[in-house]
């Protein structure tokens, strides 16, 4: 869904798509996390693979094209350590101004550590630059933010369960875990929790209970939907396409976001839908790349829109979610944004963050006998 990201390029939030489509409802589809060092390979599908956090809690350091080490202006105390979302947001916004390095990044530094200590502690990082022809151990390495982790996604309670009787999420398709920024690592955590939750409630769901009718003529639908793109002659290349989604949605709704910039783009996705329904897929169902691509596309057109417009209604900055022109936070904004399918459309509302044991400053000391800071 973004120009530089690193997911492999088959993950295109089909989960999300397919929940949209049956009605399911979501949550905090504005908050996604920026990873702040994505390899830059140029036109390679390697472009935003991940270097991991411990190289900067080992002490690399951050530069810009011009040399400077960055950080001192956006987090003179923290540097290199601060969290994901500054460190993104810090480095796109020296990217945008035209401080960035040759290929549109900035570089992490880890060659003035011991060579042996660099090799030794972070050998998969090493061998992983080696790959692409980079020298992590010695030399400064291009990198940029990177599209990572989804926080928001199909709204569920502590059982998995969602708005849809029988449809159980877990993982990134399960929204309202993380709330707006994610620690590194729960990701799996997540999935290894809500994963077990989800499959031991569904087996007690369908416990006892008949098979449902299957229906021969929706089956039938579906297949004659999915497979209308086989016969098509004229239509756009898919491949194109997608990459016209990626460029919008890091230009527009990317690290930095703007109001201008978020209502252009809702527009732009909304023509590019269109544009994605019509494309042309010619060839057999099986191996066939431009068909793959052409149900992706249209999945994250899906995953975009609900992106775009949830962050164009939540005006602060908050977590991984950053207005320009919002800077701030503001209390009255603490709050959950829901999105509700309606047909092709969708339909919004808010409801109040629920504390049953912290509540963070802003909104005041909480009375709750469970709040931590009476502890």
């Amino acid at each position: 869904m973004y120009r530089i990201s690193s997911p492999s390029l088959e993950k295109a939030g089909d989960g999300m798509a397919m929940g949209f489509r049956a009605g399911a409802k979501f949550v905090d589809m504005e908050m996604l996390q920026f990873h702040p060092t994505g390899l830059l390979v140029g036109n390679s599908v390697a472009t935003g693979g991940l270097l991991e956090e411990g190289l900067r809690g080992a002490g690399a350091r951050l530069f810009n094209g011009l040399g400077e080490r960055y950080m001192q202006r956006y987090d003179p105390q923290k540097m290199e350590r601060a969290t994901r979302d500054v460190i993104s947001r810090s480095s796109y916004l020296e990217i945008a101004t035209g401080r960035g390095t040759p290929h549109g990044g900035v570089y992490i530094d880890v060659s003035h550590l011991d060579h042996g200590f660099v090799e030794r502690s972070f050998r998969g990082m090493v061998e992983r630059c080696r790959d692409y022809g980079f020298d992590l151990v010695h030399d400064r390495v291009e990198v940029s933010p990177s599209a990572h982790y989804h926080m928001g996604g199909i709204a569920m309670d502590v059982d998995c369960r969602t708005n849809l009787e029988g449809l159980f999420v877990a993982g990134e398709d399960g929204g309202g875990v993380h709330g707006a920024n994610r620690l590194g690592g729960n990701g799996v955590a997540d999935s290894l929790v809500y994963g077990g939750r989800a499959g031991d409630n569904m087996a007690d769901s369908i416990t006892g209970r008949d098979l449902p009718a299957i229906s021969e003529t929706q089956i039938r639908e579906l297949g004659a939907k999915w497979a209308q793109l086989l016969g098509r002659d004229a239509g756009e290349n898919v491949f194109k396409l997608r990459r016209e989604l990626e460029d919008l949605m890091w230009e527009k709704v990317g690290v930095v976001r703007h109001d201008t910039d978020l209502r252009a783009a809702v527009d732009e996705l909304s023509a590019l839908k269109v544009r994605a329904a019509k494309v042309r897929a010619p060839g057999e169902a099986s191996s066939n790349p431009a068909w793959n691509e052409a149900l992706n596309l249209m999945n994250l057109c899906v995953n975009a829109e609900m992106v775009a417009r949830s962050a164009l209604l939540r005006t602060e900055s908050r977590g991984a979610h950053f207005r320009q022109d919002y800077p701030a936070s503001d209390p009255a904004c603490l709050k959950n944004i829901y999105l509700t399918p309606a047909g092709e459309d969708m339909t919004f509302g808010f409801q109040p963050v629920k504390f049953t044991r912290m509540a963070p400053p802003e909104v005041g000391v909480t009375t709750h006998e469970n709040d931590l800071r009476h502890h």
